[in-house]
Formats: C-alpha cells, structure tokens, sequence
C-alpha cells in the first residue's frame, strides 16, 4: 500500500477546505478566519478515505477456476 497517496489526499483536502473556509467566511461578512477548522475538515476526508481503501479492498482472490 503506498502511502504517498493518502498525503497527496491530504494535501488536496487541505487546500480546497482552506478555500471553502475562506469563500464562505467572506460570504458572512469577513470576520476573523479559523484555519484549525480546514485543517480538521481535512484531516477527517483523509481518514475517510483511508477507510475507504481498506473496507474497499477484496480480502480473497475468487478467481479460481471451478470446474
């Protein structure tokens, strides 16, 4: 399992929620910016999407010729 991916995701989760806070905080009047938010948003996609991974993943190889 290659790891590289889950801090690719990470990174990109990072990113787009920062953006979001920011987009939406602007949206509200611009008041003061909470960076921790983005930053558990993106930590809790990561974790989802390991979660994904390993529930997702087939536990047996069923190819086997039945005959």
């Amino acid at each position: 399992m290659s790891d590289l991916r889950f801090v690719i995701t990470f990174i990109w989760a990072f990113l787009l929620t920062q953006m979001i806070n920011f987009i939406l905080n602007s949206l509200s009047g611009g008041g003061q910016l909470y960076p921790e938010i983005g930053l558990l948003f993106a930590v809790l996609i990561t974790l989802i999407v390991f979660f994904l991974d390993v529930v997702m993943k087939p536990r047996h190889n069923y190819t086997e010729d039945k005959q």
